[in-house]
C-alpha cells in the first residue's frame, strides 16, 4: 500500500532510497501534458503520417522564450522513436536538432549528420555534407525535421536566405515536413524566403496564465516530485508565489519547483513552502553572478 497517497506510486516506491537518489529524480525532466500542447502534438503526428507530396506542409511552433517549446520537440520525438529494421538499419521518423550559433548553412547539415550519428568532417564542403544528409536521411527513412530555435536562423543575416534556400531543397528533394519552434522571431526568419514561407502554418503556444490548466500542471507535479510531505502547490498562496517567481513560464517555475524539492530535501522539511522558493529564487543571482566569475 502506498504510505505517500500525495505521490505516484513509481515515485512513492523511492522515498526510502537515499537522498542522493531523490534528488536525481527531482532533477529528472518531465513531460506533462496540457490541453494545448496535446492538440499540437496531435496536429505533428499527422506530419508523420502525410501521404509523399511535392509540397509536404510545414510548421512554425512560436511561444516566448522557456515557455515550453524544447520540451514540445523532445516529446515529439519520443512518441516516433528510432525502431531497427530486419536488415539492421534504423528507421527514425523524426529528427530533431537545434539550429546552430553562428548560423550557417554548412553548419546545420553537420547537425543533421551528428545527430544521425554520421562521422564527417565539419571543414568538408556544404555540397558534400548534403549529398551525405540525403544518403541518410533516405536511409532512415525520415518524415520530420524538427528544428528548435528556429529563430536564431536571423542570426545568420545574409546567410539566412542560403539556410531557408536549402532547407527548401532538403524539403524538395525527400518530401519530408519540417517543423520549426523558436520565438515570434522564428516567422521573421521565413520572410528571407517566401517561396520556404508560404508553405508553414503557424501555431502559437499561448502564455501561461494562473488559471486552471496551471493550476491542474502544479497538482500533477507535486505528485512527481519525492518529497515526505504534502504542499498544496495549487494552493493561492503557492500557486502564485510560483507563477510570480518563475517569472510566468513554465520553464521559470519548473526549475523552481525542481530546486526547492532538493532543498526540502537536504534541509529534511521535506515540504516546499513560499518561504523555500523565495530562497531558491534569492540564491540564483549569487549562483550566476559565481558562475560568471
Amino acid at each position: 500500500m502506498n504510505a505517500f497517497p500525495h505521490l505516484m506510486d513509481s515515485i512513492a516506491v523511492h522515498m526510502d532510497s537515499s537522498i542522493e537518489k531523490r534528488i536525481e529524480i527531482c532533477r529528472a525532466d518531465r513531460w506533462i501534458g496540457y490541453e494545448k500542447a496535446k492538440s499540437i502534438l496531435d496536429s505533428l503526428d499527422q506530419l508523420v503520417m502525410y501521404p509523399t507530396t511535392q509540397r509536404p506542409p510545414c510548421r512554425v511552433i512560436v511561444a516566448r522564450a522557456d515557455n515550453g517549446k524544447t520540451a514540445l520537440l523532445r516529446q515529439f520525438q519520443l512518441r516516433h522513436k528510432s525502431v531497427e529494421k530486419e536488415n539492421g538499419t534504423l528507421c527514425s521518423p523524426v529528427v530533431r536538432m537545434a539550429m546552430p550559433v553562428p548560423a550557417d548553412l554548412s553548419q546545420v547539415w553537420s547537425e543533421i549528420l551528428t545527430r544521425c550519428a554520421v562521422t564527417h568532417r565539419r571543414s568538408d564542403p556544404a555540397h558534400t555534407k548534403y549529398q551525405m544528409v540525403l544518403a541518410v536521411m533516405r536511409l532512415r527513412m525520415v518524415r520530420v525535421l524538427a528544428i528548435d530555435e528556429f529563430n536564431d536562423v536571423t542570426l545568420a543575416r545574409k546567410g539566412a536566405a542560403d539556410i531557408l534556400a536549402g532547407l527548401r531543397k532538403l524539403s524538395n528533394d525527400l518530401n519530408i515536413s519540417i517543423v520549426a519552434a523558436g520565438t515570434t522571431a522564428a516567422v521573421n526568419a521565413l520572410s528571407f524566403d517566401a517561396q520556404m514561407k508560404s508553405r508553414f502554418q503557424t501555431v502559437a503556444m499561448p502564455r501561461w496564465e494562473l488559471d486552471i490548466p496551471y493550476l491542474n500542471f502544479l497538482n500533477t507535479y507535486e505528485c512527481l516530485l519525492p518529497l515526505a510531505k504534502r504542499s498544496g502547490l495549487a494552493t493561492e498562496e503557492l500557486s502564485t508565489a510560483l507563477f510570480a517567481l518563475g517569472e510566468e513560464t513554465i520553464g521559470g517555475t519548473v526549475r523552481l519547483l525542481k530546486e526547492a524539492a532538493i532543498l526540502a530535501i537536504t534541509d529534511g522539511s521535506e515540504q516546499i513552502t513560499v518561504n523555500l522558493i523565495q530562497a531558491v529564487k534569492e540564491a540564483r543571482p549569487q549562483e550566476d553572478a559565481l558562475a560568471n566569475v
